[in-house]
């Protein structure tokens, strides 16, 4: 219990998340730490547990026919993993692993039903949250099964901020093109000065001109 007092001092994400939690349920709380790559939920598979990301990121994604991996959505600190699959008792719809070394709340789904029973704050936030998810990714289905291979990569850098840095194996994950193609288009960003590239590395030069040439796409 220790611990998680220290996490939720710490934490603003998970401070904001557990405010009205009940005692009978902070008490139950799991507090679990992986290595990088070591947290793994498996597409198919049902489990009975919810996460919540502490510190870290951890990728979520589907494989496609051929095995290759298409990341959905990376989540950060505040973000709960299995909670749509928990609340239907289905199998995962994604794969899950951790992108580096992790800190995590574990949860019961006894308990987990029970949070949002006792705190309706929460569970009509967890009802937004899921509706943003659902939008999210019907965007992201759309940008597979539509987007030529310049605007599925123009909308991924241009949610990056000026500041921000992106590595070229992460950005072909959230592709469904070939690494060939993708490297087409940052040559050619990277020719009209939009982005800089320094070993794999990705960074933005001229956002304003960046989305403009998504939007002609």
């Amino acid at each position: 219990m220790n611990r998680l007092i220290e996490i939720i001092e710490s934490s603003p994400e998970i401070e904001e998340l557990l405010k009205h939690c009940p005692y009978s349920v902070l008490k139950k709380f799991q507090v679990k730490e992986y290595a990088r790559g070591r947290f793994k939920l498996e597409q198919g598979t049902i489990y009975s547990e919810v996460y919540i990301i502490v510190q870290g990121k951890i990728d979520i994604f589907i494989l496609s026919d051929s095995g290759r991996k298409i990341t959905l959505d990376i989540y950060g600190p505040g973000n709960i993993i299995g909670e749509h699959e928990l609340l239907q008792e289905i199998p995962f719809s994604s794969s899950v692993q951790s992108l580096s070394d992790v800190v995590l709340l574990k949860l019961s789904r006894e308990s987990f039903l029970e949070w949002m029973e006792l705190d309706r704050g929460f569970a009509r936030n967890l009802t937004e949250s899921l509706c943003k998810q659902v939008y999210h990714l019907s965007k992201r289905i759309e940008s597979y099964s539509l987007f030529s291979t310049k605007r599925q990569v123009v909308a991924v850098l241009s949610s990056l901020s000026k500041s921000d840095v992106i590595e070229r194996k992460t950005l072909l994950k959230r592709i469904s093109s070939t690494p060939r193609s993708v490297d087409r288009v940052l040559k050619e960003l990277k020719d009209l000065e939009l982005i800089e590239m320094d070993n794999g590395v990705i960074k933005l030069r001229n956002p304003n001109l960046l989305i403009e040439l998504g939007s002609k796409e």
